[in-house]
């Protein structure tokens, strides 16, 4: 019987290519109830970090363990049933609808031959209206802006129904409007249950919504904790290279070149 620990633990996980290390030495824990945000100056290896957190990518060494279960011990389906992922980019080569898109997501649900059902199709609505998308169902994704298109990509990832939810540069593409309203969003369903992983290059904003902040460097975690402890001015100062303090009374963070 699988032991359930709601959690996904990640212990000395690297990832090397060609000789060179990516990600090096990695531990962490993410846990239901939990918005974790990574951060890290470009090629620090974030990206690579949530490939490998959903067996995208395999690991050179270390493990990842998913309610107990090593992450490869899982049958796809299963697996994906636990955890979705929104990339960096999505491609939309072919003129599907928004609805058909969204209900992608329900994959994992369906058996070999069986196709979406009313609560299906009920269910990617309400997650389209999530992401302020009402009245787009029918619309073909490739018409849509590149806003437009990221919270579609949105719905979909929220269709998937996972207990936790990797999201690499989520806000990417998205005005100012729709950023806060995303993360209010994923910071909603991280105290609902569910656990939220988001790779972020707006400080600011993850100071401001995650629980926890991870820090890479060079593949290394350089800080793991709440915002205001790991975003430090030595933090700051040696990895973004930039000035910045932390504001206890507003709880917002001040940075400068």
């Amino acid at each position: 019987m699988r032991k359930e620990k709601q959690s996904i633990k990640v212990s000395g996980l690297c990832y090397a290519v060609t000789g060179k290390t990516i990600v090096a030495d990695t531990s962490f824990e993410i846990e239901k109830n939990e918005f974790l945000g990574i951060v890290g100056p470009n090629g620090a290896g974030k990206s690579t970090l949530l490939k490998l957190l959903t067996r995208i990518l395999t690991p050179s060494d270390g493990y990842i363990l998913i309610d107990g279960e090593d992450i490869f011990g899982y049958d796809p389906k299963e697996l994906y049933r636990k955890i979705s992922f929104l990339p960096q980019i999505s491609y939309f080569d072919f003129p599907l609808s928004v609805l058909e898109v969204v209900l992608m997501g329900r994959y994992p649900y369906l058996g070999i031959f069986a196709s979406e059902n009313e609560d299906d199709i009920k269910h990617a609505e309400n997650c389209l209206s999530l992401v302020d998308m009402d009245g787009f169902s029918q619309r073909k994704v490739t018409t849509l802006s590149g806003g437009e298109q990221q919270r579609v990509s949105v719905a979909r990832v929220l269709a998937q129904e996972t207990d936790f939810i990797f999201l690499d540069e989520p806000s990417s593409h998205l005005d100012i409007h729709h950023k806060f309203a995303l993360m209010e969003l994923l910071s909603s369903l991280a105290q609902k249950g569910k656990g939220i992983v988001a790779v972020l290059h707006d400080l600011d904003l993850a100071s401001r919504f995650c629980d926890k902040i991870l820090v890479l460097e060079n593949g290394r975690s350089k800080g793991l904790g709440k915002p205001s402890q790991v975003l430090s001015e030595d933090i700051l100062s040696s990895v973004f290279k930039i000035k910045g303090s932390w504001d206890p009374g507003s709880g917002n963070l001040s940075v400068s070149l």
